[in-house]
């Protein structure tokens, strides 16, 4: 009788087999090459436990260095102080307030430069919103090239909750590694100077019979929105950012006010500032001087004149829409709105603010239509205005 006998490799450990497993089965291959690398696997579920626990940790260490990095660390080359940088050493936080940025452009007499400074009311619950508003208007920026279209973008908390919601919003466009020179700033307010607004506003609530009457006049909706919202308060926030335009902004030449919720068509600064027409006297094209009593060698010598001296538009308005509704834009009040008008910014320090174009008594009424007040004042002032006929504002 044969026996027969399985030799064992005394190195090796023995695999038990499933009775119904095929000894090429995955299960058992598997088995017999994790025993061939034992040091590539832990030897027990403790040690396959430990290793991921050891695995996770570094990975969710490394995930919160990444973030605070991302909002506190600013990149070396910012903090270089040689040249026109936008970042100052001794600011400790230069997104805030206007004082760290520096002109994007040098004016030059000889050519046709623009820089627009924006001024965005920003609501504490649309943060994303201002970002999709400022690269929609960079994309221009870009789209027109540096040289001819520049700007800036000043942030204006509308209320004490959006301090830091701004302050957030600029920050990390500062500390952005991929755009080094950002030009967007938190306008710098704080509770104080929110307390004291309410108390210059407080005059102005609605009383009973007011809000009867706007309600007869133009609907309920409107009562909400002249009688519930702040809008003294908030025209006293934009005029700080307006005011930092004319004390700080020497390269400025238009400013553009607007709301974080509002949207633009590509072409807007194309038709209401590159490539619009210049204004002539009573619209009439410039009629040239004839020097008929020179000799003929003479008269060629002499140049051509103008009447009219070159003049650009101080107002520049658009066709838009409100709520979905197509708006025919006319220079008079409920033709206009705040975000679709373009100023320059020799009228706006005329006009000196928002709060300064409100009559001497002012009511509740006044602080809401005080958009329409600033451009009727500027009007009133000599500005030159026009309205562009296409739409290219899209009011929310």
């Amino acid at each position: 009788m044969c026996h027969r006998f399985q030799t064992m490799n005394i190195g090796k450990a023995h695999l038990r087999q499933h009775p119904q497993q095929s000894e090429h089965s995955f299960l058992t291959v598997n088995a017999a090459n994790h025993h061939r690398h034992p040091k590539d696997i832990p030897t027990t579920r403790k040690g396959t436990y430990h290793r991921a626990t050891a695995c996770g940790m570094t990975m969710f260490i490394v995930m919160l260095v990444s973030n605070w990095m991302a909002y506190y660390w600013i990149p070396s080359f910012i903090l270089d102080d040689d040249g026109q940088r936008h970042l100052q050493l001794h600011h400790p936080q230069p997104w805030t307030g206007y004082h760290a940025l520096v002109p994007t452009l040098q004016p030059n007499i000889n050519t046709t430069q623009y820089h627009v400074r924006i001024i965005i009311r920003v609501h504490h619950e649309h943060r994303e919103l201002v970002q999709g508003l400022v690269h929609n208007l960079r994309h221009q920026q870009q789209l027109f090239g540096s040289p001819t279209l520049s700007m800036d973008f000043a942030l204006v908390p509308t209320e004490l909750a959006g301090v830091p919601v701004t302050q957030e919003i600029a920050r990390d466009f500062w500390s952005n590694p991929l755009d080094p020179f950002p030009h967007v700033y938190a306008v710098n307010l704080n509770e104080s100077f929110f307390a004291a607004a309410k108390d210059r506003a407080a005059s102005l609530k609605c009383t009973s019979n007011e809000a009867k009457e706007i309600a007869r006049k133009h609907g309920k909706n409107i009562v909400r929105k002249v009688c519930q919202y702040d809008n003294h308060v908030y025209y006293q926030a934009t005029d700080v950012a307006v005011q930092e335009l004319l004390e700080g902004c020497d390269w400025c030449t238009h400013m553009l006010v607007t709301n974080d919720d509002n949207g633009y068509h590509p072409d807007y600064f194309r038709e209401t500032l590159l490539t619009i027409p210049l204004p002539v006297k009573g619209d009439e094209p410039p009629k040239k001087k004839r020097f008929k009593n020179f000799p003929q060698k003479k008269q060629q010598q002499q140049r051509v004149l103008t009447v009219v001296e070159e003049r650009r538009w101080d107002l520049v308005t658009t066709d838009f829409t409100t709520n979905g509704f197509y708006i025919s834009a006319e220079l008079k009040l409920g033709g206009l709105d705040l975000g679709g008008m373009l100023f320059s910014k020799e009228i706006v320090s005329k006009v000196g603010g928002f709060i300064a174009a409100l009559p001497a008594k002012p009511r509740a009424i006044d602080a809401h239509n005080a958009d329409w007040l600033f451009a009727e004042k500027a009007m009133i002032m000599g500005a030159l205005a026009m309205v562009v006929k296409k739409l290219l504002f899209f009011h929310n």
